[in-house]
């Protein structure tokens, strides 16, 4: 009876400096050495032990070792473990000529239970289990089609306890579209006019770019057999490089088949970024006065030109050279003035385009005579 007054007693000693730390630490053992290092719980433990005869001592370790290693155990599992988890709402589908893409979200609180997603495709009677997936996984491609056939694709989503939910289906026929036929460009004032041979009238079109990094960035679609892309200088120098100075298209035809999208092999057309060369200025005035000369011509109608570099050259110059630059159709050269010019200036203007500059508009500024 003294035994066990004095056990109970020490334990409750025990368990109230062992209260934090079966909080943090994994394993009875390791939970032990850390209660232990307090020099108060200590002397208790070894003033105890001293008491009592060698079978106590090893009764007393043994119960204490089988307390400490319950610390950090996992709890049961509880009945949500065992139920039924949310099916996935929606799974899409669409078809490429080389790849049906699967696609699908789940909600993040419901996330939280499952473990992972299972996907099924069934062809012809013929199931198959296409894989596994982390619970974090929204898409996927399956490049193992044939064009013409019907494919069912199921998803499941499963707890940690194996417990599958209700199979979310979708169903998709891919079909081979036409590649568009006789892809041509056109440079404009706006960009580039892309047209090529209509196809029919249930087909429509893509239109993508491929940027710097060689990814296809769609620009448009369009049910007719042409596109205008709108462009200006910075999107010119977007996507295209020092080692590639020109801009690659590709067209697709699609359909939408029973809310299933599908799309055709792409055609390619290359546009040389040295085909962006602007109109030459026109309509140049100028006018001397004390300030300066100042100098005004009509817009270039391009929306992709970069503004304007004026040039200038005197009787004592072999060559033209820059002497500015300027974003609106207007310049003030300080250099000449109505009291200064005694001989002829020669100017010429150009705009400037993402490679080369435009033909020079060349005139003359000289001395006025009353």
């Amino acid at each position: 009876m003294y035994y066990w007054f004095s056990l109970m007693r020490y334990l409750w000693t025990v368990l109230n400096s062992f209260r934090y730390s079966c909080k943090t630490q994994p394993f009875g053992v390791q939970t032990i050495a850390t209660v232990l290092r307090y020099t108060s719980l200590r002397t208790v433990t070894q003033r105890y032990l001293n008491s009592l005869t060698p079978a106590f001592t090893f009764l007393t370790v043994f119960l204490l070792l089988f307390l400490f290693s319950a610390c950090g155990r996992k709890m049961e599992p509880t009945l949500e473990d065992y139920l039924q988890p949310e099916p996935v709402e929606k799974l899409n589908l669409s078809a490429t000529y080389d790849k049906i893409f699967i696609s699908w979200s789940y909600p993040e609180k419901a996330k939280a239970k499952i473990e992972s997603f299972l996907i099924e495709r069934e062809n012809k009677g013929d199931k198959k289990t296409i894989g596994y997936y982390d619970k974090n996984t929204t898409s996927l491609e399956d490049k193992n089609f044939i064009f013409g056939e019907t494919y069912k694709y199921s998803i499941f989503a499963i707890r940690p306890k194996g417990i599958y939910s209700k199979p979310t289906e979708a169903v998709i026929t891919p079909v081979k579209l036409p590649e568009v036929e006789n892809l041509r460009y056109q440079v404009t004032p706006q960009g580039v006019m892309l047209s090529w041979k209509l196809i029919d009238s249930s087909n429509y079109y893509n239109i993508y770019r491929i940027n710097q990094k060689g990814e296809r960035v769609k620009i448009g679609s369009t049910d007719k057999n042409f596109f205008l892309d709108e462009l200006i200088y910075s999107t010119i120098t977007a996507f295209t490089t020092p080692s590639k100075s020109e801009i690659l298209y590709l067209i697709t035809t699609y359909i939408l088949l029973d809310n299933t999208y599908i799309e055709g092999k792409d055609t390619q057309i290359v546009v040389p970024a040295i085909s962006f060369i602007p109109s030459k200025p026109q309509e140049v005035f100028w006018s001397a006065t004390e300030e300066g000369v100042y100098i005004s011509w009509k817009e270039v109608p391009e929306k992709w030109c970069n503004g304007y570099k004026i040039y200038r050259k005197s009787t004592e110059d072999k060559e033209f050279r820059a002497i500015g630059e300027s974003m609106i159709p207007l310049f003030l050269d300080t250099t000449y003035n109505s009291n200064n010019i005694k001989t002829p200036v020669y100017y010429r203007i150009t705009a400037v385009g993402p490679i080369i500059e435009s033909e020079a508009e060349e005139f003359l500024v000289r001395e006025k005579i009353d």
